[in-house]
């Protein structure tokens, strides 16, 4: 910092030295006018009889000049009475004068006065020449003007009683700015409101925005009198501009609106939150879902009042102490900003921690929690820190006088000042969300009365049903079990009729209960009416999971029921259909369950029955193969085979695709379109796909290492497989591990997989590609065969599917297959793809798509796929494979190729 930084202000100063019958006075000249005379209520009071009472104005004018300024001297009052004996500015008696640095001035015949202008002082250099002053030099000697004035005063125009009039009808005194101009744009004046108001106003001339347009509007107006508002900086001020025609002059009030414009725009944002308020109220009121409601009305008002986040938080009973908590439900975020619902902090927040203390004491009370939050306590601003909140407004949401929880206003970005008004809206948008929250509570009272029954509190017939077609609803694209029962209590009738209808309820509550008490977390178990009960079991793993449930039930009612000393032993019949063997509609499978449930009855009662003991006996197989699946890649049952590729130019194997094998140790080699299936249902795919990939990448290495030349893996990927968060990472893992180069890699997915989500696939591709492995397309012409879809995916490989191939006759000169073959091959050419034609079984196909130049084949003319050894063994024959070789011809139909994880 310079030390100019610190020097003290300074400013020109005008300064009146007068000597009357009291002596001498210096009189400051620092206001806008001075009255001198006789009367006490004047600026300057002198005490002279030959003084009128109001004898002369000193009045500061202003010129369009920065720091340009003077007095002029007048004499006699403004409403143009002269001085009774005058007044003389260096000898001369005048009406008016333009004051200049060392005047002499006589007022009457007895009072002297000298006007002086000093150069640019501080307060402190000012008051010390005040001190030191010498009357008797400065008041005999004449003045040379520039022993005190260092910077000379412009020029102001001579005035003439026009101009006093002006001047009187246009006082300096004003607060308000206050400016004169000509209709040629010449500014000719300026208050000192102006001049201190808008201090670039003479330089600018017409650019400033109190002059721009203003000649070209007076001139269009074709008025004496307007008014405009214009704006300077952050200011609104309201300009009154008179014309004057007869002298082309344009004179200009300015009044300063900005805090009204404030008041307007605060009342028109009210304005606007009230109507949001209005519209969230419909919304809640109206809609019948809850949360869709709460999401629009949260939206329309934080958008409305310009707020960075929103959230609505309920209060509940904490799971583990079983104290009062808080959980944040709703949301509402300004882009940009992170929403925070799923945050720790922010859920089963206990009151009694110290950043809720003080909000349970104050939103409990009614009160609100506002302000900014680096004036919040020291633990409140390090949780309300993490949210990125700067300034915060909370007030509680009462629901039937409770607190049910409150909602919050989050600023993230400034630290702003939360109005009343604003915490008032807030109030008003609260008591809305109250009153859908009540609304909600009615709608669930009636919604249970209407789907619960009103003895047991059990889901109705009605509610079983809908949940029963909902659950199919979801099971039906993945085809996993699920299980119905239908149950009555034996001999019930015989109970209510002795005992009473009163006991006869009793004992239905006490059922209802045991049975709840029997189920697993998300099955279902409805009273269909009378003793008669239905049971969902939406998700089980085998039927053992129906039948094990059934027993429990069984077990459950061995123990007596005692109601009003009456010790009650009752027996339960149990019947159970399983979807998909028994049923794919909700009336099959509770038909089918309620035909079991007859059965036992037949067969004495007590007992649980399985509908069809034929359906069930391969739905049991079926079962066990996916629990055997469960355990055949710890027990090493699974392995690979390798179905070769080769040039068919050339005749050379130039790859391997992996195809999975299980080896069961009961019913041996089993086939893959039986438990790739089940696989794929479960989570084994996923597991089961590393581990096929890290084998035959294995296996890449060896052969490599022990022929010297490199050939292309092919690995099929399934749709979850593909779509795997993981699977990027995974096969990094593999390919660190085996150090197999990622160009010796190829992955295989099908149409079906890639146009899924084609925009996420379009990245994987992008992202396999981008570390170097090969990407092929998989059964092409089968699916979509878009070429929109082709052109979109990051492509090396076009594999044809062996439908086409396999249709192909030795006369198929003209046929469609041989057409749709030539035209992948074309295409393939045209995109620069690599193009492998599956499902070769004889030497005319063989030759015919040698003819259409087509690159690689593979099929079981070839090769059947060949366990790891055979493969090898094969690799290291003298005799390369190649279309010159005699084939033994196989079972096209023997033991298909199976896809790694090949989705169905």
């Amino acid at each position: 910092m310079s030390l100019t930084d610190h020097e003290p202000p300074k400013k020109v100063r005008h300064l009146l030295i007068l000597e009357d019958h009291d002596g001498h006075r210096l009189v400051p000249l620092e206001e806008s006018s001075y009255f001198l005379g006789r009367d006490a209520t004047n600026a300057i009071v002198v005490r002279s009889q030959g003084i009128s009472r109001q004898h002369a104005l000193f009045l500061r004018v202003t010129h369009a000049g920065p720091n340009s300024y003077g007095f002029m001297l007048i004499d006699g009052n403004l409403q143009g009475v002269p001085s009774t004996n005058g007044t003389s500015v260096n000898g001369e008696k005048c009406v008016s004068s333009k004051l200049k640095n060392g005047d002499k001035i006589l007022f009457g015949r007895q009072v002297r006065a000298k006007y002086l202008v000093l150069p640019a002082l501080s307060d402190q250099e000012f008051g010390h020449y005040c001190e030191t002053f010498n009357y008797e030099e400065i008041v005999t000697r004449n003045i040379d003007p520039r022993q005190t004035f260092v910077s000379p005063i412009e020029e102001a125009p001579n005035f003439d009683s026009t101009s006093l009039v002006r001047l009187a009808s246009f006082p300096e005194i004003l607060p308000n700015p206050l400016f004169e101009v000509t209709i040629e744009g010449e500014l000719t004046y300026l208050n000192p409101a102006a001049f201190d108001t808008f201090p670039d106003l003479s330089n600018q001339g017409i650019a400033h925005p109190t002059m721009q347009g203003l000649i070209q509007e007076v001139q269009r107006a074709n008025a004496k009198v307007l008014t405009r508002e214009v704006t300077v900086g952050n200011q609104v001020y309201v300009q009154s501009i008179h014309f004057i025609r007869e002298n082309g002059l344009i004179r200009c009030s300015l009044l300063d609106i900005s805090d009204l414009k404030e008041v307007e725009a605060q009342l028109r944002q009210r304005d606007r939150l009230l109507e949001s308020v209005a519209e969230a109220t419909t919304l809640l009121l109206a809609s019948v879902s809850y949360q869709e409601a709460i999401s629009a009305a949260l939206a329309k008002f934080g958008i409305t009042a310009g707020v960075d986040r929103i959230c609505i938080s309920e209060n509940h009973v904490h799971e583990s102490t079983k104290c009062l908590a808080t959980s944040l439900r709703s949301e509402w975020v300004r882009e940009s900003i992170p929403a925070i619902r799923e945050y720790p902090h922010r859920q089963n927040q206990l009151y009694t921690s110290a950043h809720l203390q003080r909000w349970y004491t104050f939103l409990g009370c009614g009160m609100a929690v506002r302000g900014l939050v680096e004036t919040f306590p020291e633990a409140e601003q390090l949780c309300l820190g993490q949210d990125q909140i700067m300034s915060l407004l909370a007030v509680p949401i009462m629901v039937n006088q409770n607190f049910w929880g409150f909602i919050e206003l989050h600023n993230c970005s400034i630290p702003y000042q939360w109005s009343d008004q604003e915490e008032t809206i807030l109030r008003a948008l609260a008591a809305s969300i109250s009153a859908a929250l009540e609304r909600q509570h009615k709608d669930e009272i009636i919604q249970r009365q209407a789907f619960h029954d009103a003895l047991t509190g059990l889901p109705n017939r009605a509610l079983f049903a809908e949940r029963l077609s909902k659950a199919l609803a979801e099971v039906h694209q993945t085809q996993a079990p699920l299980a119905v029962m239908f149950m009555d209590l034996d001999k019930f009738k015989t109970i209510n009729d002795t005992l009473g209808h009163a006991v006869g309820d009793e004992l239905l509550k006490e059922v209802a209960l045991r049975l709840q008490r029997c189920i697993r977390s998300g099955d279902i178990v409805a009273r269909w009416g009378g003793d008669e009960f239905t049971l969902l079991l939406p998700c089980i793993r085998t039927l053992e999971d129906a039948t094990r449930t059934a027993q429990r039930i069984l077990d459950a009612f061995k123990e007596a029921v005692n109601i009003d000393h009456h010790a009650i032993y009752v027996n339960a019949s149990i019947g159970i259909s399983c979807f998909p063997g028994d049923g794919q509609e909700p009336g099959i499978l509770l038909q089918n369950a309620d035909v079991a449930l007859y059965q036992c009855k037949e067969l004495g009662r007590g007992i649980y029955r399985l509908y069809d003991k034929s359906m069930n006996d391969k739905a049991t197989e079926l079962f066990t193969l996916q629990t055997d699946l469960r355990c055949a890649q710890e027990q090493g049952q699974l392995l690979l085979h390798y179905q070769p590729q080769i040039d068919l130019q050339t005749g050379m194997i130039t790859g391997m695709e992996a195809l999975l094998r299980w080896q069961h140790p009961q019913h041996g080699l089993v086939p893959p379109d039986q438990f790739i299936p089940l696989a794929e249902e479960s989570d084994l795919i996923i597991e089961m796909g590393k581990w096929v990939l890290q084998e035959a990448c294995e296996q890449a290495v060896n052969w490599q290492q022990m022929t010297g030349i490199s050939r292309s893996m092919s690995v099929n990927l399934s749709a979850r497989q593909f779509y795997d968060p993981t699977l990027l990472e995974s096969i990094t893992q593999v390919l660190a591990r085996t150090q197999l180069d990622p160009q010796s890699l190829e992955l295989e997915i099908t149409e079906t997989i890639a146009i899924k989500n084609i925009d996420q696939a379009q990245t994987v591709l992008r992202q396999l590609q981008g570390m170097g492995i090969k990407i092929a397309m998989d059964d092409f012409g089968t699916g979509y065969s878009s070429l929109n879809y082709l052109t979109q995916l990051p492509l090396d490989t076009l594999k044809i599917d062996q439908s086409f191939v396999k249709r192909l006759t030795i006369d198929a000169i003209d046929t469609k297959e041989l057409e749709v073959i030539n035209a992948v091959l074309a295409l393939g050419r045209g995109l620069n793809l690599h193009v492998v034609a599956e499902g070769v079984d004889t030497e005319a196909k063989l030759q015919l798509l040698r003819s259409l130049n087509c690159q690689t084949a593979q099929g079981y003319l070839i090769s059947p796929p060949l366990a790891a050894s055979a493969a090898t063994a094969k690799l290291q024959s003298s005799e390369a494979l190649g279309y010159s070789c005699s084939y033994v011809e196989q079972p096209i139909n023997a033991d298909q190729p199976a896809l790694i994880s090949l989705a169905s």
